[in-house]
């Protein structure tokens, strides 16, 4: 979402737009002023199997479901320990966010349709209704916490990556 915004989550596109910026200008300003040594890193994971999705504010009025696909947070986690062995401006962690990234660049307003379709039809169930809540925004989400969401991360992505390919042979053979 740092690199295309998304409907109904405004205020976390916003902040995932602000981070980008923040690495960008720090990376500036240590050039700037001569600084050596210090290595500016942002990470862009696209969606990983977190509890983010039943702990955010949601006034939807239907469940938020993860959008396929769904990658493990020990990516993210190795994509970080990557960028200490070795520095890059940027990493975008998942095929599929690398993809939308790319898109953005080549065609921004084709890449805005695609994420607005996306997330009105695998990013809300519209079949399940969900009460209105602020989320863990005021008061932490209970329990002990969890790295893991549920959402599958591996075997759903894998899942995922069948369905398609399966269903391009379809096509081509069709």
């Amino acid at each position: 979402m740092g690199a295309v915004a998304q409907p109904y989550s405004h205020p976390y596109g916003m902040f995932k737009h602000a981070i980008r910026a923040l690495g960008s200008g720090l990376r500036q300003q240590l050039r700037v002023e001569g600084v050596k040594g210090i290595d500016v890193c942002t990470v862009l994971p696209a969606t990983i199997d977190t509890p983010h999705f039943q702990q955010a504010a949601n006034y939807t009025g239907h469940k938020v479901v993860a959008m396929l696909p769904v990658y493990p947070p020990e990516r993210v986690a190795d994509a970080v320990v990557a960028l200490v062995r070795r520095p890059r401006r940027e990493v975008v962690v998942g095929p599929a966010g690398r993809a939308l990234v790319r898109q953005a660049r080549m065609a921004p307003a084709l890449a805005e349709r695609a994420m607005a379709r996306q997330t009105d039809k695998t990013h809300l169930d519209h079949d399940e209704d969900a009460p209105a809540t602020h989320g863990a925004l005021h008061v932490p989400a209970p329990g002990e916490g969890a790295v893991h969401g549920g959402w599958g991360g591996r075997r759903r992505t894998a899942l995922a990556g069948a369905a398609v390919t399966a269903g391009r042979r379809i096509k081509a053979t069709g």
